[in-house]
């Protein structure tokens, strides 16, 4: 089996496919309700309740997070960041936080291969 990506239902796709488009700063294929970048999607299939209840963590890597934090901060002014960048005690140099839904993205400091 090879893993092929992450789908996140929601009653509101256009608006965490917006959401997603800066984060990601990638234009994504939209057809109907489905926003898709690349292993990663969004959708609408109708009749979904969002809940409050969360229990999954997107894990994203960026090369220079504090230049990402920085940009995120300003390009999505009303942004709920959970921890701001810190060194956790297990080494990694992270922040998260919440899209629109209240999904949590985590954001890890890596070197680009």
């Amino acid at each position: 089996m090879k893993f092929g990506g992450i789908c996140i239902k929601t009653d509101n796709a256009p608006r965490l496919a917006e959401f997603y488009k800066t984060v990601f700063q990638k234009e994504p294929f939209a057809e109907g309700g489905h926003y898709g970048f690349g292993n990663f999607a969004v959708y609408d299939p109708g009749g979904i309740k969002v809940t409050s209840e969360k229990n999954i963590s997107i894990q994203c890597f960026d090369a220079d997070i504090d230049a990402l934090y920085e940009r995120l901060l300003r390009d999505i002014p009303n942004i709920n960041v959970t921890s701001p960048p810190t060194k956790r005690p297990w080494g990694a140099y992270s922040f998260w936080f919440l899209d629109p839904d209240g999904n949590e993205v985590a954001v890890a400091q890596q070197e680009e291969d």
